[in-house]
């Protein structure tokens, strides 16, 4: 038998909640306080994947959870996420630009430097918005209350106490299925919204697999989510580059041009990517988790 699938008929849903619920809370708790310290890009992107990883467990077995419980669980991670998006954007950004910088003539790179200077600028005041708000006080009681729910024995149903196998293959083909349904309204003029939801569909699905140590099925996913976020960041790039470029930049309207080409060449990456085709081999990896006997 598999590693894999033995570890999911081992292992009751209650246990993996409260494991994984436990490693998340923690590495939440140990990158917050790496990234106020140091304003290292990499603590701030770690945080936010351990929150994300913790949100898409906890949504996928919601219906083996108490549901006010779970309701307050994910709001008070979704509020530790939302806090950071924009300093998170910014990074990305910042650390995109000497690339499209290499885009353009060297008159321009005047221009560049202005639009790094005010992206600095910017961070650092998201960065003083979000130290002041989380004192170390605040930050002590958000994960006090974490750290309550995640111990309260009333989180998890009587029901989760049933081993994983019986349940994941539901589960994971429940958003397969909503993957596919997506997919097929995608095309190269739907909106950035559209393109943005089919890449969170993708996220949950692989944080909940590496949660379940599907870690190969996993790690597939990420080119997918890798050119879906390339849509966001670009699209999200582009609007910041608008409000900066209030003096009509020769160098910074190029670069406008250049990523809305790029854009296009994103999304029909995507688009193959979640094709018919791609979709069903993804769900024959899935299939062989539970028929293969000695692998």
């Amino acid at each position: 038998m598999s590693s894999k699938k033995d570890f999911l008929e081992r292992h009751s849903i209650k246990q993996l909640l409260k494991t994984t619920l436990h490693h998340n809370l923690e590495n939440i708790t140990t990158h917050l306080k790496a990234f106020l310290h140091t304003k290292d890009p990499e603590s701030l992107h770690q945080y936010r994947v351990y929150i994300r990883t913790a949100r898409s467990i906890c949504l996928e077995f919601s219906d083996f959870m108490d549901e006010k419980r779970h309701e307050l669980l994910d709001k008070t991670l979704k509020i530790l996420q939302q806090e950071t998006n924009e300093m998170r954007d910014l990074d990305v950004f910042l650390e995109a630009l000497e690339g499209y910088k290499q885009s353009v003539d060297e008159a321009y790179w005047g221009d560049f430097e202005q639009l790094r200077a005010k992206l600095l600028a910017e961070k650092e005041v998201v960065y003083r918005h979000f130290e002041e708000k989380f004192t170390p006080k605040l930050q002590a009681k958000i994960f006090d209350e974490l750290a309550a729910l995640h111990s309260d024995e009333k989180l998890c149903l009587a029901k989760s106490e049933e081993k994983l196998f019986k349940h994941i293959k539901e589960i994971i083909e429940n958003r397969l299925k909503k993957i596919a349904k997506a997919s097929k309204k995608l095309n190269i003029d739907s909106s950035n919204e559209r393109f943005h939801k089919l890449r969170l569909h993708y996220k949950k699905l692989r944080y909940t697999c590496d949660a379940l140590s599907l870690k190969q099925f996993a790690k597939s996913f990420k080119p997918i989510q890798t050119a879906f976020g390339k849509v966001q960041d670009k699209n999200t790039q582009i609007e910041r580059i608008k409000r900066y470029n209030s003096a009509n930049s020769t160098a910074l309207q190029q670069i406008i041009d250049l990523l809305e080409e790029e854009i296009v060449r994103d999304k029909q990456d995507c688009i193959e990517k979640s094709s018919k085709e791609a979709l069903q081999t993804m769900h024959e990896k899935f299939e062989k988790i539970f028929t293969c006997k000695a692998c």
